[in-house]
């Protein structure tokens, strides 16, 4: 059964999205009546005095230089699940940990590899090295997953095909990318509580226990058979936001028309090419159609700029917006505790402007399906209603038109890309 076509669970949704204290979180728990045991749930409240996220991290998010994004809009979190309401009855203080891991962007990843290998960084050296200090000196959980996820471009035409040995598929990548991969292995391997006693960043690897765990995590991670259905299925997802942001551009720069036209057009593009809608990017959109420096990543894409390496530019970027994708995939994961808040490092202040257009207030999932739903801080369709593009959107949710688009074939990344180059060849067209 999907939890999420239920009555009750959307209904539960809708009163965590209005949530203001534990309260009301509560009571919105207590309305699923103990029916859904593998459902969990984390919301962010205004009225809540508990601040769940260690000063530690918290840190990074206040700095005058940010280097953090947090997933959730708030760090006053609360957790509901079937045992932890049930522990609040209980006369024992039911405690239970929680993940807090930082993903570092694939520059963070790049910069550590030079300074593993002791070469300067040029202006951004003293910043990183501070960074790096004191993620070390905390003792911080840290991955590169995204870094990962980042580089599947450089191994698909591999994983496509039949897989080689492990050796052979380790030699099949690019070396620089196999150069960061083991300085970062190295670089996990520093002992924090003696550079805290030492600030001698001595790593517990050596180069070549590094490399080994390097050679089998990369195997893992894309070409094992459930990393490969895993990153796969990520990757279709990625190339249909690019499909979603070629249109966006496109329908920016084809009139000088308003908003209100431009998202009505988004709405048509979305039903009739992409064939999937996302809350995320139609608000996103709607945003850039109002006002393209209100999305700062995409205000330089502009009539009459050069079109070379434009489409690489936009795929980059379709990366980046579905960065907080990744991060509700390592929510499922519950990391190393009950519950994994995601946070995610960069030094690319576009990258946190984009991440900002959609603050997220909570999440539910079935820890068992994986089956997930963001709660956004933004009622999307309040937002649709204030700005007078409630009759598009309704529309586009139609049972009818909702039919015709699960009617079509599912997509795959070859029919993907087809339309991908399609909508480019257009988007060129107008530049």
């Amino acid at each position: 059964m999907d939890e999420f076509n239920q009555r009750d669970v959307n209904e539960c949704i809708e009163m965590l999205s209005r949530a203001e204290d534990p309260d009301d979180a509560f009571l919105a728990w207590q309305h699923l009546q103990k029916k859904y045991s593998n459902l969990s749930a984390i919301v962010a409240l205004t009225k809540y005095e508990r601040a769940v996220i260690p000063s530690s991290i918290k840190k990074y998010v206040a700095k005058e230089k940010k280097s953090l994004t947090p997933y959730f809009s708030t760090e006053k979190l609360y957790f509901l699940d079937d045992e932890l309401v049930s522990g609040m009855y209980s006369m024992t203080e039911f405690k239970f940990s929680v993940d807090y891991t930082l993903a570092f962007d694939g520059n963070i990843a790049t910069y550590i590899n030079k300074l593993v290998r002791g070469e300067p960084l040029g202006e951004i050296q003293a910043r990183v090295v501070e960074l790096m200090d004191d993620i070390l000196h905390d003792g911080l959980n840290f991955d590169f997953l995204f870094y990962m996820v980042e580089n599947v471009k450089n191994v698909l035409a591999t994983i496509d095909n039949q897989v080689p040995s492990k050796i052979e598929f380790w030699r099949s990548l690019n070396r620089e990318f196999r150069r960061n991969l083991v300085s970062l292995q190295i670089f996990r391997s520093i002992d924090s509580d003696e550079y805290k006693r030492t600030c001698n960043p001595r790593p517990q690897f050596s180069y070549r226990q590094a490399a080994r765990m390097a050679i089998d995590f990369a195997y893992d991670f894309y070409a094992s058979e459930p990393g490969r259905k895993d990153i796969l299925r990520f990757v279709l997802l990625q190339r249909t936001v690019l499909l979603h942001l070629i249109g966006m551009v496109k329908i920016q720069l084809s009139s000088g028309k308003g908003a209100k036209y431009k998202i009505n057009e988004y709405f048509k593009y979305v039903h009739e090419v992409v064939g999937m809608y996302f809350d995320r990017e139609a608000v996103i959109a709607h945003k850039y159609f109002s006002d393209r420096s209100n999305v700062k990543i995409l205000e330089g894409i502009k009539k009459g700029n050069n079109k070379i390496g434009l489409l690489k530019k936009l795929d980059n970027i379709a990366w980046d917006i579905v960065s907080p994708r990744f991060m509700e995939k390592l929510i499922l994961s519950g990391g190393d505790g009950r519950y994994f808040i995601p946070m995610f490092v960069t030094f690319d202040s576009k990258l946190h402007d984009l991440l900002a257009h959609h603050p997220i207030k909570g999440v539910i999932f079935n820890k068992k399906t994986g089956v997930f739903a963001p709660i956004p801080a933004i009622n999307t369709r309040n937002y649709f209603s204030q700005h007078q593009v409630q009759e598009g959107i309704d529309h586009l949710h139609s049972e009818p038109m909702k039919h015709e688009r699960r009617s079509r074939a599912r997509h795959t990344r070859q029919s993907v890309n087809r339309l991908i180059l399609r909508e480019y060849r257009l988007l060129r067209a107008l530049i």
